[in-house]
């Protein structure tokens, strides 16, 4: 699913105009990777927390000329679902097992 078929879901589950489901996605986007550019956490409850996770420089290796170089320190996104979207997601498959 992308943002329009989102802002799509959102017009038909709430019944919202197309131009004010598009922005209410957009500015939620905007909320979340500000807070995160900003070093936060963003948890939403029954969903999962996004937060910035710090990686540390590493050694690597050019595939081409298989010189090795340093790859540098990068901040990365980290996603952990909440324990409710990790059960509804597995409900169906307990209930078959």
């Amino acid at each position: 699913m992308n943002k329009k078929e989102l802002s799509n879901a959102l017009v038909e589950k709430i019944g919202l105009s197309i131009t004010d489901a598009q922005r209410c996605v957009n500015c939620m986007v905007d909320i979340i990777a500000e807070e995160m550019r900003q070093g936060g956490r963003v948890t939403i409850l029954g969903f999962g927390t996004f937060s910035v996770k710090q990686k540390a420089k590493r050694k690597g290796m050019n595939p081409t000329s298989f010189e090795p170089i340093v790859i540098p320190a990068k901040k990365v996104v980290n996603f952990k679902p909440s324990k409710y979207l990790n059960f509804y997601l597995d409900k169906r498959r307990k209930i078959k097992a």
